[in-house]
């Protein structure tokens, strides 16, 4: 009897933090802005003076600038692993690099399969070709009242 109890304690337990857990796998919501960043080609784009963003939403929709175009998506948590998906974007043309650099960001959000959030960055990753993306959260200035 006394096993029988602590075995359904212990289930009982298991399935509150499995549960827990399920409910905690979500991208961070906010306004991002990409601060670094690694892709496999090895190819350093120069971008330092590009806005590129990340805008989640905790309904799993994803947005933002990626350097030339606007773009949204979808992101979900497949099997424990992280899905980016649906990624459509406008269509400007823009010099080189930066479209190529544009294809391989979008390319890199598709691939990724995990993230980090730690210490107020969030990195996103394709653990398989350990490219990245990371981003540090943006801070929107409070409203001023205009009495």
């Amino acid at each position: 009897m006394r096993n029988s109890i602590f075995s359904a304690l212990f289930l009982g337990i298991f399935i509150g933090v499995s549960a827990f857990a399920a409910s905690a796998q979500t991208l961070p919501a906010g306004n991002w802005k990409l601060t670094a960043y690694n892709f496999r080609q090895k190819i350093a784009y120069p971008i330092s003076d590009t806005l590129i963003t990340l805008n989640i939403d905790p309904d799993g929709k994803i947005g933002g600038r990626s350097g030339c175009n606007v773009y949204g998506g979808s992101y979900s948590f497949e099997d424990g692993k992280l899905a980016i998906s649906d990624i459509f974007s406008t269509m400007m043309a823009c010099d080189e690099p930066l479209m190529s650099f544009e294809r391989t960001y979008y390319d890199v959000l598709r691939e990724s399969d995990k993230f980090t959030f730690e210490n107020g960055v969030l990195t996103i990753v394709d653990d398989e070709t350990k490219s990245f993306v990371r981003f540090a959260r943006v801070k929107r200035p409070k409203p001023r009242n205009k009495c």
